[in-house]
């Protein structure tokens, strides 16, 4: 949950609470400037009222508060300046109109989604990816068929992937698999009771795990050893379709997969490119594939 959402919920909030999380949210990117004692000054308070605040919020304390406040702040401000990802077009629009509004939102939610990342994370998740003998995966939302299209791509390179259509599934494979595996746990919200559940099994083991989820603290992203988040402007219900989260889920398994086909690509490439000559070569088998079209060939 993002922090401004915890200050706007205002759950198990005092009066004194309210007029904390008030001051909070009428500052913005001015709260960089701020102090437990500037604001306590200002808001006729203690300045430990100011720090129980924060605790209630979660937080050990204002500087905590305010860091994550602050870069929260500056990521809801970036992007998406001129078109709303939640009503990205409207019913007066024509085909080709709706064409390019599709390409700026694709736009924007890559560029959005390439923001969240940190270095330091994404090498992490690579790594873990790496070292797994084996990766499951495990989503409870439409996201399972980008899923399929990760396991194709990183089974032609050597890696088992393990997708499951039903959690019940993914939670067995939690309970069972062998603890050099790993997982990766995929939830908009971060919220997902079917998804925790193989989160928690996951934390219980040792395994490590990835999530991709929204930014924001979460129960899934406290689970996990990692977080990669996705673009996170849509709502949950009040929406034209669930663009952003579907767009960023595909474009960060593309980076993981992107990652660990660079941990060693002369290898990965010299094995896919025999191995799929040798499949799509075989005379009056089903599924070989061959067209004339030069830009196809080779």
């Amino acid at each position: 949950m993002l922090v401004k959402e915890k200050l706007q919920n205002r759950e198990h909030f005092s009066d004194i609470d309210c007029r904390i999380a008030d001051y909070v949210l009428e500052q913005q990117e001015k709260l960089k400037d701020t102090s437990v004692r500037k604001m306590a000054k200002e808001l006729y308070v203690a300045p430990s009222t100011i720090i129980r605040f924060c605790q209630k919020a979660g937080y050990e304390g204002f500087s905590d508060l305010r860091e994550d406040y602050l870069k929260e702040v500056e990521y809801l401000s970036s992007h998406f300046k001129s078109l709303d990802p939640n009503f990205p077009f409207d019913k007066r629009d024509k085909e080709m109109t709706l064409a390019g509004k599709m390409e700026t939102l694709y736009e924007e939610i890559l560029r959005d989604c390439r923001t969240l990342l940190e270095p330091e994370t994404l090498q992490k998740a690579v790594e873990m990816i790496s070292r797994a003998r084996q990766v499951f995966v495990c989503s409870a939302g439409a996201q399972m068929g980008l899923v399929e299209v990760f396991r194709d791509k990183m089974m032609k390179v050597g890696k088992m992937v393990h997708n499951s259509n039903r959690a019940e599934e993914g939670y067995y494979q939690s309970c069972y698999c062998s603890s050099d595996s790993g997982f990766i746990l995929v939830s908009y919200t971060g919220e997902t009771d079917k998804v925790l559940k193989i989160g928690r099994k996951v934390k219980a083991r040792g395994i490590p795990a990835v999530a991709i989820t929204s930014y924001g603290n979460n129960s899934l992203s406290e689970l996990c050893d990692v977080c990669l988040y996705v673009s996170t402007r849509e709502k949950l219900i009040k929406n034209l379709g669930t663009f952003g989260l579907n767009v960023s889920v595909m474009y960060l398994l593309d980076v993981l997969y992107a990652g660990y086909f660079n941990r060693d690509y002369e290898k990965h490439y010299r094995d896919k490119v025999k191995n799929s000559t040798d499949c799509e070569q075989t005379a009056g088998h089903p599924w070989g594939r061959h067209s004339d079209n030069p830009i196809l060939k080779g």
